[in-house]
């Protein structure tokens, strides 16, 4: 019986199955084509590298522990994406040639590894513990200026260099430099 509409509606989606069929064009085809396409999946924030990030030492928030200062290495974020890091930053020091002092830092395992994601202008922190060289005999330490540090982010080959103006020692073997995983927010928060 025809109600007005409902007959009408119901005659179209029959003639247009049976259309479908007689083109050989399966029913489940022609219903999957009126379908809506799924939401694409939001793309994975990219990890940061060193075009990334500017790094400094926050020398106004010292923490001094059993001779070993530590400072907030600070890691913000200077590109226009959030990027993330995961564990421990290579850091060395330089002297005014450039020149690594000494060797590399350590790594201190005081923090659980976790991902860090820092936002575009964010900051991120790390810390970075520098031994007093007066710990050491001269002889094993060879005192020198600093005047750069020089920092690889985690998992990362390329590296930022920021100012450090520290006293370190240039004799390998003396471990005068130690760093913590990458932990979110800037000055030790």
């Amino acid at each position: 019986m025809f109600n007005g509409t409902g007959f009408t509606g119901t005659r179209r989606a029959a003639a247009a199955t049976a259309s479908a069929v007689a083109l050989g064009i399966g029913a489940a085809v022609f219903a999957t084509s009126t379908a809506s396409a799924a939401p694409a999946a939001p793309s994975p924030t990219p990890v940061c590298t060193a075009q990334d990030v500017a790094v400094w030492i926050n020398i106004s928030q010292p923490n001094g522990a059993a001779g070993t200062i530590y400072y907030p290495l600070e890691f913000t974020n200077t590109s226009n994406h959030a990027c993330t890091m995961q564990g421990y930053p290579g850091v060395s020091a330089l002297n005014a040639k450039n020149q690594q002092l000494g060797s590399a830092a350590n790594w201190n395992p005081a923090y659980p590894v976790s991902k860090v994601t820092i936002p575009a202008g964010g900051t991120a922190h790390t810390d970075l513990g520098w031994v007093d060289v007066q710990n050491y005999p001269a002889s094993i330490c060879k005192p020198a200026a600093s005047t750069l540090i020089k920092v690889y982010p985690p998992d990362q080959k390329g590296y930022v260099l920021g100012l450090a103006g520290l006293e370190g020692c240039s004799a390998k073997g003396a471990p005068y430099l130690s760093t913590t995983v990458v932990r979110p927010g800037p000055n030790g928060d």
